[in-house]
């Protein structure tokens, strides 16, 4: 069991890295809350053939706290952190992201610390302060110098809330995973999701804008496979990764995706590889693993 969990941790890393690199290219269409909201859509229509095919009943008897944890970890993790990081995404670029996503490792690892009695000690402390350096130095680097003050800022502030939302959402199920389906976790978690996007988008001024994300047009052509790539199987994997083995071990090997994603965005989105940006990025990865070298 704990080879299926490495294997699904570390595919999930890979499958979100690439989807990193065509969400970045979809931004330039839609905005962040349509671009949520056509990856949840797509990747319910996707679950659900695929729990029927697992024999999974998509609403068993349960008790209802169970039903409330996976709801509100959905709504935690996919209404309001995935939107906050395709609005830090489309300030920062890919392989700044990369960096920013360093500080989730340090992050689930102190949540498990007050929630699941997992000890982070001096060395996880850190970490997670040589991951804040990473922040600063790439922020320093001539790249960062040619974007806007405010850019750089908020996206580095949606950046924290998302990786902080996506940490804590996990964390909160954790417990319920080992005794879960992970597919019919994904369900709830995703359906909360989607419910909570609708319901927001239904309200907001721009509402036509996001629904429209949902018609067929010619940004799909990037968009879709981003979302089948980028939400149903690293969404699958990456759950599959925290149920057969511990949150430190899969959370290590989800960190993967920074160094994915700073090779891929160099190579499809021609972004550039700088000396500090390269430091950043050993810095933010020393980091998150002196953090996980604590529990």
């Amino acid at each position: 069991m704990q080879l299926i969990g490495i294997l699904c941790s570390t595919g999930a890393a890979f499958f979100w890295a690439a989807a990193v690199i065509m969400f970045k290219k979809s931004g330039e269409t839609f905005s962040p809350m349509a671009l949520n909201l056509f990856k949840g859509v797509v990747t319910l229509l996707l679950l659900v053939p695929t729990l029927w095919f697992a024999d999974v009943i998509l609403f068993p008897v349960r008790p209802a706290q169970d039903w409330v944890l996976f709801c509100i970890s959905g709504f935690l993790g996919i209404t309001l952190a995935d939107t906050f990081f395709f609005m830090a995404l489309k300030r920062l670029g890919a392989s700044r992201w990369a960096v920013v996503d360093c500080l989730y490792l340090p992050f689930i690892i102190f949540i498990s610390t007050l929630f699941l009695n997992e000890s982070i000690g001096v060395k996880g402390i850190l970490g997670a302060l040589l991951v804040i350096g990473a922040i600063g130095a790439d922020a320093c680097s001539k790249s960062s110098v040619m974007m806007s003050r405010k850019d750089f800022w908020l996206g580095l502030v949606f950046g924290v809330l998302a990786v902080i939302l996506i940490a804590g959402s996990v964390v909160m199920v954790k417990p319920l995973l080992e005794e879960t389906s992970v597919l019919w976790a994904s369900f709830v978690r995703l359906l909360a999701g989607v419910a909570g996007l609708i319901v927001i988008a239904v309200i907001h001024p721009e509402r036509r804008v996001i629904l429209g994300a949902l018609l067929p047009s010619s940004a799909w052509k990037i968009v879709l496979p981003a979302s089948i790539v980028g939400n149903y199987m690293a969404m699958l994997a990456w759950l599959a990764g925290f149920k057969y083995t511990l949150v430190s071990v899969a959370a290590i090997l989800n960190q993967l995706s920074t160094i994915f994603t700073f090779i891929l965005a160099a190579i499809f989105l021609k972004e550039p590889v700088t000396p500090p940006r390269m430091i950043a990025i050993v810095m933010a990865v020393s980091g998150a693993l002196l953090a996980a070298t604590a529990v």
